[in-house]
């Protein structure tokens, strides 16, 4: 199946705010409920180790997605681990909610092709490199390569005849789940249970989500045009346990030399 770039509605400047907050909060919700963390944080630890690194910048943060659990769970296994977390249109209700949890949030919009250099660490991307076209895909890896930080990027979203089909059941998914978002908006609830708008742009862009994602052949091809003197680069895909499965590449800067 031939990757397709179709529009999601999330990405349009038109979208309503409402709507995309929404939706991002939905994803955060669903993979808290799967523990996608349990999955991920294995992930992050070996890019922290392998880079020296102990500061994770979120790029693409969304609603917070897996990287606050993430780092709870490292911290929670005894690491020294700080979390940023940053989006160029950020999800402002969630990502102000974490910020009063104790979360540290980057107070302006971040461009993952373009991250301000006071942002040092392990970068990741949960979720959302699917959204970048070819050519700003490669402006992420070669601004990540120019400023000599690691990034580990993991799709969760998969293009493939199941994946496609299982976005069907999105709707229900969105029934089931939005009363467990948290905190509650009342308006959410409306356009789920009365006028059900959310189900259906969820829906249309889950199921581009999966179209849209790159296959681990494909992230080759586009790191092989990336100018990376040096770095040791991996993609793969694996599945867990529990039948989450998730498409990672992981870009590593050159060891310095020792003096």
């Amino acid at each position: 199946m031939g990757r397709v770039h179709l529009f999601e509605l999330q990405d349009q400047s038109w979208f309503p705010a409402l709507l995309g907050d929404a939706g991002t909060a939905y994803l955060r919700a669903l993979a808290r409920l799967a523990k996608v963390h349990e999955l991920l944080t294995p992930v992050v630890a070996e890019a922290l180790d392998r880079s020296g690194r102990n500061r994770i910048v979120d790029l693409c943060s969304g609603a917070g997605g897996p990287a606050v659990s993430i780092a709870e769970s490292l911290r929670n296994d005894g690491r020294d681990v700080a979390l940023t977390l940053s989006d160029l249109r950020p999800n402002q209700w969630a990502l102000d909610d974490l910020a009063a949890q104790g979360a540290t949030v980057h107070p302006a919009p971040v461009d993952a092709a373009s991250v301000p250099s006071s942002l040092v660490g392990l970068r990741t991307i949960f979720n959302a490199f699917h959204h970048f076209e070819d050519a700003q895909a490669l402006a992420v890896l070669r601004d990540a390569v120019s400023a000599g930080e690691p990034i580990a990027i993991v799709e969760l979203s998969e293009r493939s005849v199941a994946s496609v089909l299982g976005s069907l059941l999105i709707p229900l998914f969105v029934l089931l789940m939005m009363p467990a978002v948290r905190p509650v908006r009342a308006l959410w609830l409306v356009l789920t249970y009365l006028i059900p708008i959310l189900p259906l742009t969820i829906a249309w862009d889950g199921l581009v989500s999966h179209l849209r994602t790159r296959s681990p052949a494909e992230l080759d091809a586009l790191v092989a045009r990336v100018d990376a003197p040096g770095w040791t680069w991996r993609t793969e895909r694996k599945r867990g346990s529990g039948g989450v499965g998730y498409t990672l590449l992981l870009g590593l800067p050159p060891e310095p030399t020792p003096s």
